[in-house]
């Protein structure tokens, strides 16, 4: 909406749209000449006095969702303490804030006179000391400036941690190269286990002595190592020096996951492991250091396969492992993995959004996030952020008034540190290799559809309003007169008789309510001694919409006013008007899936899973209703209303014009 203003102006407009926010580009013309009208400035500081039209800004809706809602003062109750007074003096007063509430909002970037806020600059301190440049006011360190500085500690402790136990450094056991070593010299000479343990030797850079046919078949294994570049390219900090690369390599190899029908490796390094307790011991010390260190293993180690007389998944039951998997150094298991990987047991779709999916399991209670006892550092890291989603969960969840848009910048907070969270732990939660799955079927993709806005009652009820008055009729005036008779319009009459209009139209509204019961998975509800033809209505109501645009009914104008009340006192008068049709959106989601099963085949029905759902988005065309005083004792007719619409244009103007204001 814009507003004209005659103003002294000395700046240049900045116009500037940022995505989201409806805003209008600023018209800058000079306004009509005033008579008399004197400077104010001096000669050297004269304007040009112009009009210019300034821009309203309406904030974009957040989503209106539980946890996307202003919250309201009233669940508000934090208790007075008179002990606990602020240690920083006020101009010579005390405070004590201990019943006080702090309320947060984000009010929205006006993008033409802000602008420069929503560049992108590569540091928090680029990012500040432009706002200081700017003069935008005092700085305050967000959490994600604090974060971020305490990521780089992250990285750095987590790059020294992981290097030094690939060396040997932390006197828990020695460098895990010479482990494999050590493990390979034990092997027998047929072992298809000696290639494999090589073959991460060699990315360790070391040399192992090979025949020429399992040097063919290490080659073979690191030129698939070496394809896949999600699994050996080194990425995070681990580029930062070739020693850290060798970490990652050798480790993300090692990390490989065998299944049931592959087992010969695994199998031949237990065997080894069984007969040698001080491997064994080394080799549990190093996996029960990186569980800790980022999370529990979410396969099994090759440890749990000595004496083992069970298939993967039973064991990996009894053991409480996520994934019925055996690796040399499984990779750790996270809440993240865990859920996806429950939810596309098939791979992900294209259209999934992990991480719109895990925020609304983190908000569910379905994910906790919640350390328990055999949790790593990665764990406690994430459960910080959980506070971001669930506010309510916090300690100062009475101090603070959180508004809709300050919950969304915490949510969109919540994906940059989750992210960076992961970032540091990288070579440890990431899949080295994918479990075998089937093409998921990307081509059903649920949504509702609609063919009228879904009021299925209203179109009910307005069918047996039709039934009604043709009975009512009919008894009345006896049906051979009204089929003699037919209905007015404008310059003439209706083509229909008037028993044959009203047959057609009960059943157009019959129809109607079938097809919005179908629309939205509703069964039909009819009374015992209402007879309607269903298939019949039906047809009638999608005939009918079919050609809609050509009915000329559809073309009327629909723009007329009523009077609903008279002020005694004043005289005035109170009109109800509808002042024209306008459009608006209308978006339709499922809050809760419906179920589907193949077309012809029969079998159970299976619920939509999330990641298939998708929402509706649709224009309908609404009236814009007014309610108006008149200056006295008055009424507008059609044409004096439809003439004060199209003269004054706008709602707003139509209501000031005819209020006499």
């Amino acid at each position: 909406m814009k507003r004209s203003t005659t103003a002294i102006v000395g700046v240049a407009i900045l116009g500037l749209a940022a995505a989201g926010y409806g805003i209008h580009s600023n018209l800058v013309r000079p306004s009509r000449p005033v008579s008399n009208q004197q400077p104010v400035f001096t000669p050297a500081h004269r304007f040009e006095a112009i009009e210019i039209e300034t821009t309203e800004y309406s904030p974009p809706k957040v989503r209106a969702e539980p946890e996307l809602v202003d919250e309201q003062l009233s669940e508000k109750h934090p208790k007075f303490d008179a002990t606990l007074v602020d240690s920083r003096p006020l101009q010579g007063w005390e405070v004590n804030a201990s019943a006080a509430v702090v309320s947060l909002d984000c009010p929205m970037i006006k993008p033409d006179v802000e602008g420069k806020m929503l560049l992108l600059r590569p540091s928090y301190a680029k990012a500040v000391r432009a706002a200081k440049e700017e003069h935008r006011g005092n700085v305050l360190p967000s959490a994600n400036m604090l974060d971020g500085a305490a990521k780089q500690f992250d990285d750095g402790l987590y790059a020294a941690l992981d290097l030094a136990c690939f060396q040997g450094q932390l006197g828990f056991a020695p460098a895990a190269p010479e482990w494999v070593a050590a493990v390979l010299g034990r092997l027998p000479a047929t072992s298809p286990a000696r290639p494999f343990l090589a073959a991460s030797l060699q990315l360790a850079g070391k040399d192992a002595q090979l025949t020429s046919r399992e040097t063919q078949e290490k080659d073979r294994l690191l030129a698939e190592f070496e394809q896949d570049k999600t699994v050996s390219k080194p990425i995070g900090f681990y580029d930062w020096t070739p020693e850290l690369k060798q970490v990652w390599r050798f480790y993300r190899f090692l990390q490989y996951e065998f299944t049931d029908d592959t087992l010969e490796v695994p199998r031949d390094v237990a065997a080894v492991l069984k007969t040698d307790s001080k491997l064994r011991e080394t080799y549990r010390s190093i996996n029960g250091f990186y569980g800790r260190l980022t999370c529990p293993l979410i396969s099994l180690p090759v440890d749990l396969l000595i004496d083992a007389n069970k298939n993967l998944p039973e064991l990996a039951k009894q053991h409480g492992v996520r994934r019925p998997s055996v690796a040399i150094f499984p990779p750790s298991t996270s809440r993240e993995t865990e859920l996806f990987e429950q939810l596309f047991p098939q791979g992900v779709p294209p259209k999934a959004n992990l991480m719109t999916e895990l925020i609304r399991r983190i908000r569910s209670g379905e994910v906790e996030l919640k350390p328990s006892k055999s949790d790593g550092w990665y764990q406690y890291q994430v459960y910080a952020l959980q506070t971001l989603l669930l506010p309510s969960d916090g300690q100062e969840r009475d101090k603070l008034l959180l508004m809709a848009s300050y919950k969304k910048r915490l949510a969109e907070a919540f994906q940059a540190m989750v992210t960076k969270r992961r970032e540091t732990h990288a070579r440890q939660t990431m899949e080295c290799k994918s479990l075998d799955s089937e093409e998921p079927d990307e081509a059903v993709v649920v949504s509702p559809r609609l063919r009228i806005e879904p009021c299925a009652t209203f179109y009910l009820r307005t069918a047996r309003a039709y039934a009604f008055v043709q009975d009512f009729l009919r008894a009345m005036v006896g049906q051979p007169r009204l089929s003699g008779l037919h209905g007015l319009r404008q310059g003439g009459q209706r083509k229909l008789a008037l028993d044959a209009e009203l047959d057609a139209i009960r059943q157009r509204f019959y129809g109607f309510y079938l097809v919005a019961c179908e629309d939205i998975g509703m069964k039909p509800r009819l009374l015992d001694d209402e007879l309607v033809d269903q298939a019949a209505a039906k047809q009638a109501a999608l005939k009918w919409l079919e050609t809609l645009e050509t009915d000329p009914d559809v073309a009327c104008d629909t723009r007329v006013s009523v009077p609903i009340y008279v002020d005694p006192m004043r005289g005035n008068t109170r009109i109800w008007a509808t002042l024209g049709v306008r459009l608006a959106h209308l978006e339709a989601r499922y809050a809760r899936p419906p179920q589907i099963r193949p077309k012809g085949k029969g079998g159970p029905w299976t619920k939509v899973e999330p990641w298939r759902l998708d929402q509706s988005r649709y224009v309908i065309p609404v009236d814009d209703f007014a309610e108006i005083e008149l200056p006295g004792p008055n009424v507008l007719s059609r044409e004096e209303l439809r003439s004060a619409c199209d003269r004054y244009g706008t709602k707003e103007a139509i209501v000031r014009a005819l209020s006499g204001r």
